[in-house]
């Protein structure tokens, strides 16, 4: 009786606070989702930095990483739409998927050209245009859409649903990426096919088997209320991934394949530290939206900065120092980039308490402001790096200069997102 009671008032506490027992599990539910996708992650990536070259990775991650970013103009930004719909009106997804769909298709042949730009400018030297081409189309085409199914079923509070196709798609590609290696293979023009194809087949299965079954509706008018809203999603998701991913095309295009592979590498296992985080952003956003409470985050915005910072430098050392013991578990070309991590600690801290930032202002609905602060963002972060560039090629002082341009970053995104767009300055927000 006395356990009884004890576990009824720790429920009322947390319901106090926001934390209903429901919420508490769809939270595990995301969390089990992102913790899974990072242990697919990490032996994807394992496994496909053994396979390819140190160049050849870098060559692979820069190009995917341009895929990642029009992979945010494709639809039109229309996956926004999806979600806030499958949030609030469920019953309209058939109208706003076919809106995607159609969007989708509008904007292939913008996205298709731009790739070919892309490869004459930078990639026509180092790979052919149908192995870039495989590649890119293969997270605008592909991966976005599985992102897509993912996203409309967590709209749907299918929490756990959702977060099994992350974690079966990500498993996917590290099964490819696994026997791709474990035959020998090293060619990086055979593991576009194998990307391309893998990844087209995952989307196949997941739209048949676990995207709502609603019949699609052709109503033009339904879409043009939400169009602003998509652009303005697609435009600042577009100028996010542009700071947050084309730094490593920049590093190829200023330092070379071998840098921009080390770069990659390091970047990529400071990514990983944010995977479990996002759960937690993708609660805040959907209650953000739900209960319109503006300013809620404004008073406390520091301590998430705060605890997501404790939680990615934590993250970060238990990778170095596990790395540091095993330095050629992961294999040679990893090795090579963890041999710099406990030189960019800061970095984690800094890259997700921003990516916090944005998703704050999108769940309060500030799209012009998202766009803005992510212009400026990218541009800073060009500017540092192409300055540090320039200054040196020795990754170790890069790796260190890294903390310092990441730690500009994050005072910009904090002044301007706590002071000038939810009305509270850091200080004040520290002081409540």
């Amino acid at each position: 009786m006395e356990l009884s009671n004890y576990k009824q008032n720790v429920l009322n506490r947390l319901e106090k606070v926001g934390l209903d027992q429901q919420r508490l599990l769809d939270y595990m539910s995301l969390l089990g989702g992102q913790v899974g996708r990072l242990i697919f992650s990490m032996v994807y990536f394992i496994t496909l930095a053994r396979a390819l070259s140190l160049s050849d990775f870098g060559i692979f991650a820069t190009s995917s990483s341009i895929g990642i970013v029009l992979s945010r103009l494709s639809g039109l930004g229309f996956v926004s739409p999806l979600f806030r719909v499958a949030t609030t009106k469920p019953s309209l997804l058939g109208v706003y998927t076919a809106g995607f769909l159609v969007a989708s298709v509008v904007t292939l042949p913008v996205l298709l050209s731009i790739s070919f730009a892309l490869h004459w400018l930078i990639y026509a030297e180092l790979i052919t245009l149908l192995t870039f081409v495989l590649i890119v189309m293969a997270e605008v085409l592909f991966w976005r859409g599985l992102e897509a199914v993912i996203i409309v079923n967590n709209g749907l509070n299918k929490y756990t649903l959702a977060s099994s196709i992350g974690i079966a798609s990500v498993a996917v590609k590290a099964v490819a990426a696994a026997i791709f290696w474990y035959l020998g293979y090293s060619d990086l023009e055979m593991w576009a096919e194998i990307y391309f194809a893998v990844l087209g087949a995952s989307l196949l299965v997941a739209v048949v088997l676990f995207y709502p079954k609603q019949k699609l509706k052709w109503r033009p008018a339904a879409w043009k209320g939400r169009l602003r809203d998509a652009l303005g999603v697609s435009t600042a998701e577009c100028i996010f991934y542009i700071q947050s991913e084309m730094d490593k095309v920049l590093v190829l295009v200023l330092g070379g394949e071998m840098l921009a592979g080390i770069y990659a590498i390091v970047m990529r296992l400071v990514d990983l530290t944010a995977m479990p985080l996002r759960a937690l952003s993708t609660m805040l956003t959907q209650w953000i939206m739900r209960q319109r409470q503006s300013g809620q985050f404004a008073k406390t915005g520091l301590k998430l900065d705060a605890l997501i910072s404790f939680v990615s430098v934590a993250a970060l050392v238990t990778i170095a120092i596990l790395l540091s013991f095993f330095p050629n578990f992961l294999g040679k070309s990893i090795s090579m980039g963890a041999a710099f991590l406990w030189l960019i600690l800061l970095v984690p801290a800094f890259r997700n308490a921003v990516e916090l930032h944005t998703d704050l202002l999108y769940g309060h609905e500030r799209m012009a402001s998202r766009v803005y602060l992510l212009i400026v963002l990218a541009l800073a972060k060009a500017a540092m790096l192409a300055l540090i560039l320039s200054y040196t090629n020795d990754f170790a002082t890069v790796a260190v200069w890294l903390n310092a341009a990441f730690g500009v970053l994050y005072l910009i995104s904090a002044v301007v997102v706590y002071k000038f767009i939810l009305g509270k300055t850091p200080v004040q927000a520290a002081s409540k």
